[in-house]
């Protein structure tokens, strides 16, 4: 599965990758020019890589499974080149001064295919696969990044990112690659075969598997089931004949949010537009990370100036959001999308895809933990902890502007956080309290952090949380299924569920030490 990362090059040759050395200059001359690759060179300068190293090597792994699919579809093919290039922060001149880099030395790594196919009309270059390190911001959130180990002149280095990878329109084309993008992540081994892929597509409906025409809605399903993935997804295209509306009701940025937030990643189809489209092309691109805005207009505007009135109920943590992060198979690795950019009335379809072990959407939390609040309001009023009392004005029906951030952790990490966090005045948490939370807690929790203007993106920090049980189905289709509740933090307190029957639920307060705000859980 890995083997074309670990292969040992035929030969390596070692360039400078500073000035004068121009990467318009040596794309353009030896890779044809592509946009992907040049964006490949440019997030390496962009990083202050000094040195280039380029290995040729042969197919092996994936890439020799790819180019026997490929002589399937198409007799006339054949492969050309293959270079394994990685770029470098320190500066050295020959091959074997890469043994004595560090991994964090590392930069970046591509492997660049040349395909021919006069059938297929393919006759270039494409980025098999890439790696960029994220930029070092702290306001650049990529959560649950996994860790790819590549070869360089015999040595193994380990690089964190996000698999960045391109169609050929021969055995791959958009949504593929995509899907390898985002699932890489979930699987096991780490990667996925094309060829797998094509497989569950073409087994839900022979006739209809046309790789022309890209992968369908129903044959995206496919895959994900086929693999064992859990998601929660709109085809706007479908669910508009009978909701006109719900492009504007289930907004995608919503989805795509709370999939990148909880580490487990999105994708986004939407439709091409403007005068020269003919038909109706679409396209897909993969998303796995976010910037933060703390000094954003949005939240407070929203509210005051463009849905006076309107009952929203809380502010979304999404509102500090100005770009998801992702991939675009056609330009390259690592780019900001802008939050708005891509209008409501162009997206097709929207997956958010869930961590292992949860059974609902991350939306669907923040939607439960909602009126958990309302429920347990007469505590926030008569608890007097002044911290307790801004978030019971926050709440209040007439202001509703309660932050909520909904993100998907584990029993043992969320007890690790417990464990280890500590408010403003550094009070932390009595540790007698864990061991009866460790009993009561699933394993798989959502965790719907409590927050309030200000508080929230000037110090990244909360005033509690509403703790789901993300394992288990939701059983009312309407308002919160309290099942699901597992308990609420406070500033001072914790409230559990005495009874819960048709005239509300009755809560239970355990004592807290935490009397103040703490940090948010880190992405």
């Amino acid at each position: 599965m890995h083997s074309h990362r670990l292969i040992a090059p035929d030969r390596i040759d070692v360039h400078s990758f500073e000035q004068p050395f121009s990467c318009f200059e040596f794309v353009d001359r030896d890779f044809a020019g592509t946009p992907s690759i040049h964006r490949i060179f440019s997030l390496a300068r962009s990083h202050e890589a000094k040195t280039l190293t380029i290995e040729q090597i042969s197919p092996a792994g994936l890439i020799a499974d790819e180019n026997a699919e490929i002589l399937a579809y198409h007799p006339d093919f054949r492969p050309g080149k293959l270079f394994r290039l990685a770029f470098w922060k320190p500066e050295f001149s020959r091959a074997e001064e890469a043994g004595s880099c560090r991994d964090t030395d590392l930069v970046s790594y591509a492997i660049l295919k040349e395909d021919f196919s006069p059938s297929g009309k393919v006759k270039g270059w494409h980025v098999f696969e890439a790696v960029v390190r994220k930029y070092d911001h702290r306001h650049n959130c990529v959560p649950h990044q996994p860790t790819y180990t590549v070869g360089v002149n015999g040595r193994e280095f380990a690089i964190p990112g996000i698999l960045y990878c391109q169609q050929n329109t021969l055995n791959k084309v958009c949504a593929h690659v995509a899907l390898r993008s985002v699932l890489c992540r979930h699987l096991p081994d780490g990667d996925i075969a094309y060829r797998r892929i094509n497989e569950l597509a073409r087994n839900l409906d022979p006739p209809a598997f046309n790789l022309k025409h890209g992968l369908t809605v129903m044959q995206i399903r496919a895959v994900l089931d086929g693999f064992g993935i859990a998601y929660r997804d709109i085809d706007y295209a479908e669910s508009s004949r009978t909701s006109p509306d719900i492009r504007k009701t289930h907004l995608y940025q919503k989805f795509v949010y709370s999939g990148v937030e909880s580490g487990a990643g999105a994708l986004l189809g939407f439709r091409l537009t403007g005068p020269g489209i003919t038909g109706s092309p679409k396209h897909i691109i993969p998303f796995h990370g976010h910037t933060f805005n703390k000094d954003t207009w949005v939240p407070d505007a929203d509210i005051s100036y463009f849905n006076v009135g309107a009952g929203v109920g809380y502010i979304p943590s999404e509102s500090w959001t100005s770009s998801f992060l992702g991939h675009d198979d056609n330009f390259g690795a690592n780019f900001c999308v802008p939050r708005l950019y891509i209008q409501p009335d162009q997206a097709e379809y929207v997956v958010e895809l869930l961590n292992n072990g949860y059974a609902y959407s991350g939306v669907q939390a923040e939607a439960m933990a909602l009126p958990v609040i309302y429920s347990m309001y007469p505590h926030l009023q008569q608890s007097g902890n002044p911290w307790v009392g801004r978030l019971a004005e926050y709440a209040h029906p007439h202001v509703q502007k309660v932050v909520l951030r909904a993100v998907a952790v584990t029993k043992a990490r969320y007890l690790d956080h417990l464990e280890n966090e500590s408010d403003w005045e550094g009070k932390t948490e009595h540790k007698d309290l864990l061991a009866p939370l460790r009993q009561l807690l699933p394993d798989n929790l959502w965790c719907v952090e409590l927050s309030i203007p200000q508080l929230f993106p000037a110090n990244e920090r909360k005033l509690g949380e509403v703790v789901l049980d993300g394992s288990r189905s939701i059983g009312s289709p309407k308002g919160i299924d309290f099942s699901l509740f597992c308990l609420a933090r406070l500033p001072g307190m914790y409230l559990l569920i005495k009874t819960a029957g048709k005239n509300g639920q009755v809560f239970y307060s355990v004592p807290s030490q935490i009397e103040s705000h703490v940090p948010v859980i880190e992405s």
